[in-house]
């Protein structure tokens, strides 16, 4: 009886002696939970059917190469050195250095251990939300503009920068052909634009083509008729600047329909509104 006791204090005493020399594993054996605190690299990507286009990443190599990992067009690529792992506080607000993401990317991290590889799929809902519709349009691809526009004096000086007179020429501000003084007015200017049939020009996105221009058409008003150069290849990968509610804003082109002959151009943030698809390395959970 005396051997067995003394055989089972041993045995409570290197046990003891083990827990001293090891680290506490339940972080690593466990996996991440709301709450946790944790450090990831991740590549976030538009859904396959908007063409697997990366839009943010914490991995520098990843960033800089736009051959296996091409971009949307409103990616931004930062600082080498800003290119570390993302330090997430899982279902929680940010705080200390880590930060909220959204609901479906912490979702998405629960139950992951260090080392582990998971692609995560975060619909609208639970992601960026779906924006707003009222800035999404979609236009003609061949299209009519006026021959002849009206301006108010403060438009004219705010546009072109110039006092007006009769057979000055200006630059149009969105289609960069030029444009001629033909009437002033008291208070407004009427200016023709002058663009070449046949020539290419540079919008604040894309190119156009003049296909045409009618002099006598819209009460004589005149008419011309202009080719939006986009194509399905475009789509998300070209952006321009626009106005939208009286405010100047970036948008990105979105869809190209040559069935339909439209496009799309979209004012929302390229994240909003679609799916997206995170591919996540879990490096570390610092806090259980």
């Amino acid at each position: 009886m005396v051997l067995i006791t003394a055989i089972l204090t041993v045995l409570v005493l290197f046990a003891a002696y083990q827990a001293t020399l090891s680290p506490v594993t339940g972080t690593e054996e466990r996996g991440v939970r709301n709450g946790s605190k944790v450090q990831v690299d991740y590549i976030g990507m538009l859904a396959p059917e908007y063409g697997s286009l990366v839009f943010d990443t914490s991995i520098y190599e990843v960033a800089v190469d736009n051959i296996t990992y091409p971009k949307v067009a409103t990616f931004k690529l930062r600082d080498k050195n800003q290119y570390v792992p993302l330090m997430v506080h899982v279902g929680g607000a940010s705080e200390g250095g880590y930060t909220r993401v959204v609901e479906g990317f912490s979702e998405g991290l629960l139950g992951m251990k260090p080392g582990e590889t998971r692609t995560i799929v975060v619909p609208p809902e639970k992601g960026y939300g779906n924006g707003d519709p009222s800035l999404i349009k979609t236009l003609p691809i061949v299209e009519t503009v006026k021959m002849r526009e009206t301006y108010s004096t403060k438009q004219f000086d705010a546009y072109f920068d110039a006092t007006p007179y009769v057979g000055e020429v200006v630059e149009h501000p969105l289609y960069h052909w030029p444009m001629v003084v033909e009437n002033l007015f008291e208070n407004y200017v009427v200016v023709r634009n002058d663009p070449e049939v046949g020539k290419e020009y540079l919008t604040e996105g894309w190119s156009i083509r003049v296909l045409d221009m009618d002099s006598t058409a819209d009460g004589g008003n005149g008419t011309i008729k202009i080719r939006h150069l986009i194509t399905e290849e475009d789509e998300f990968q070209t952006t321009g600047v626009g106005y939208i509610k009286g405010v100047e804003r970036t948008f990105i082109l979105t869809d190209v329909n040559e069935t339909a002959g439209t496009y799309t151009i979209d004012y929302n943030e390229v994240t909003q509104g679609r799916t997206l698809v995170f591919w996540v390395k879990l490096i570390s959970i610092d806090v259980y």
